[in-house]
């Protein structure tokens, strides 16, 4: 079923309010969790409400969310999200490095003590549409083994990276430093469905297909040796750097195993320190043409730019509606029910 961008933003700010949340950090977090929906990228949407709510139960989750900065220093600083909501740190951490990037041309802010952000392209994506360019990366709890371990250690850790283009459309590489991103696999746990062979070991360290087996073994990291190291490098950058947590000592957000302990970390450039921003814009019109013109590998009709799959769902779920399963209703309107609320989805 499909629902308007403005009715779920509303939906999901309410259950965020009736958690404990304060009206405008509700909507930042609930936007940035919709905006997830309408892209396709369901394990950072409204799915995220669930574990939300279940942590403020056992008062595993800080709200309302008071993340402040613990040091500033010209072009840097540090922000502590208070265990609160991620999507607050994140967008504090994002204002302050913009500023700072227009003043000194660059500028590096980190996060210590929040919990899942969400997507990094709301973050980055938001940077690039004023002339910046956006490095963001976060850690997570213990998913992947070191290269040639079969021990979950490191997160998943992702790194997003976007570009201004002069247009809507913003280049942007968002990825997991893993095959798969954790949240699909508890997706098909969730569904009952396999996953490919080539996502996860099992706690024995053999290639499994079964999601729940993944999910107590270890993810296997994109490109080998290679995903292996960004992952460490992220956690290093987004952890220990601002004197946060790090692996293996940060804990799930879709569990209440105790506080999560993520950290993030942004770096911002600005564009017309370097190069004229006409003749920038210019120059990557020329290359993205220059991309789309490459001959086409057998069974592809078209080269997309990275971001471009998602920005195209976004404009169509804008125009028909953001695409809810049947799961995904029922665990809001569960969630609406507990809160109080007398407004269903779908009715």
């Amino acid at each position: 079923m499909k629902f308007d961008y403005y009715e779920l933003l509303d939906v999901a700010s309410q259950i965020l309010i009736a958690c404990g949340e304060e009206k405008t950090n509700a909507y930042v977090a609930a936007k940035s969790m919709v905006k997830a929906d309408a892209r396709g990228i369901t394990t950072h949407g409204t799915y995220l409400l669930t574990p939300i709510y279940k942590r403020i139960q056992v008062n595993q989750l800080s709200l309302p969310t008071k993340a402040t900065v613990v040091k500033d220093s010209g072009a840097t600083a540090i922000v502590d999200g208070g265990d609160g909501l991620g999507a607050i740190a994140g967008q504090l951490a994002l204002e302050i490095a913009t500023e700072k990037a227009k003043t000194y041309g660059l500028s590096s802010v980190l996060i210590r003590n929040t919990n899942n952000v969400g997507s990094l392209a709301f973050y980055t994506e938001q940077a690039a549409k004023e002339g910046l360019i956006a490095i963001m990366s976060c850690n997570a709890a213990p998913a992947i083994a070191p290269w040639g371990g079969a021990e979950a250690f490191m997160g998943t850790n992702p790194v997003a990276i976007s570009f201004y283009t002069g247009k809507e459309l913003i280049f942007t590489l968002d990825m997991a430093s893993s095959v798969v991103a954790r949240g699909k696999i508890r997706k098909a746990e969730r569904n009952r469905e396999p996953i490919p062979d080539n996502w996860a070991l099992d706690e024995n360290g053999n290639p499994t297909t079964d999601p729940a087996a993944a999910l107590k073994g270890t993810l296997l990291p994109i490109g080998g040796p290679k995903g292996s190291a960004l992952a460490l490098a992220v956690d290093i950058l987004s952890g220990i750097l601002p004197g946060g947590s790090h692996a293996p000592n940060l804990k799930s957000f879709h569990s209440p195993e105790g506080s999560t302990g993520v950290g993030a970390s942004l770096i911002l450039l600005s564009i017309e320190r370097f190069l004229n921003i006409g003749e920038y814009v210019n120059t990557m019109e020329d290359y993205i043409a220059s991309i789309k013109k490459v001959k086409k590998a057998k069974g592809f009709e078209e080269i997309l730019i990275p971001g471009e799959l998602e920005y195209r769902r976004e404009l169509d779920s804008m125009k028909y509606g953001i695409e809810l399963d049947n799961d995904a209703i029922d665990a809001i309107n569960n969630l609406l029910k507990k809160t109080g609320s007398g407004i269903r989805l779908g009715e």
